[in-house]
């Protein structure tokens, strides 16, 4: 079925591994069908050792502390494209 997206195919022989990219996962819930709760989650990247790990970045009991927590990982993930780790090598 067509749609207006148009989704963008990666050749078998391209590697995105090397791209800078990142996902956070934000799940919203209502405790007692009132108090607002979230949970903010990444994976940390894989290194020769170990596999991809699943970290809570936080979990707050408002829409503002998300936008923070949001706004703050959001910084980190461009600073750190910006001045990679192992010196931009």
């Amino acid at each position: 079925m067509p749609t207006s997206a148009t989704l963008r195919r990666t050749p078998v022989g391209d590697d995105v591994v090397d791209d800078p990219s990142a996902a956070l996962l934000i799940r919203v819930w209502l405790e007692d069908s009132r108090e607002f709760r979230a949970r903010l989650l990444t994976l940390r990247g894989p290194t020769a050792e170990l596999p991809a790990e699943e970290v809570t970045l936080a979990v707050t009991s408002s829409s503002a502390d998300v936008v923070d927590a949001v706004r703050d990982w959001l910084e980190g993930f461009t600073r750190q494209a910006v001045h990679p780790v192992d010196g931009g090598r």
